[in-house]
Parts: structure tokens; sequence; C-alpha cells
């Protein structure tokens, strides 16, 4: 199962990629956010992946819902992706409410 659920989290990553959701991150941060995914994707000791996990949230937060391209479908599967691995969405929420405030102003 947990098999199953990183391959969900690594499939929406890269569509997100794919949808231009992750254009704004400098080249080096989208290099390191497709690397500690990598390295995550591979990770079975706890330890270790919960400390990727800290390391890859930051990056993930950044995801920019607001692209034409990103879709409802997509967004649903990020968010399913992001709780079926348990990656705190709280921030993410808080995150999207502040940049949709900054996009409407």
């Amino acid at each position: 199962m947990k098999t199953n659920n990183k391959a969900m989290l690594y499939e929406a990553v890269s569509e997100f990629i794919q949808l231009h959701a992750f254009d704004h991150l400098l080249d080096n941060e989208l290099a390191q956010l497709k690397n500690l995914l990598n390295i995550w994707a591979e990770t079975e000791d706890g330890n270790e992946l919960h400390y990727l996990t800290q390391k890859l949230t930051p990056l993930l937060a950044r995801a920019n819902f607001f692209v034409e391209t990103v879709s409802p479908a997509a967004i649903q599967l990020w968010f399913y992706a992001l709780s079926y691995n348990n990656i705190p969405i709280g921030n993410m929420m808080q995150d999207l409410s502040f940049n949709n405030e900054l996009s409407t102003n």
C-alpha cells in the first residue's frame, strides 16, 4: 500500500510540473524538488522518510494552483496524494489562501 501511495505522490508532482505549477521556482529549487522526491520514493527507513518529508514539504507547498493548465482533477489528485502520504496540507491551504488574496488585489 505504501508503494502505491508513493507512486501517487510521484505522479501528482510530475503532473504539476508538466502543468507548469512549479515554473516560478528557481532552477536549483526545481532540481532539489525532483531530487528529494526521487530519494523519498526509494526510501523505506521511517526516520529517513520523516526527514525527507520535512525537506520536501516546503517545496511542495509552493505549487501554484492558479496556473491556467491546472484542473480541478489535478488538484484533487494532488491533495489525495499528499494526504495518503501523511504530508501536512494545513500550511499549503494557508499558502493557497494567502496567494489567492495576493492575486486578487
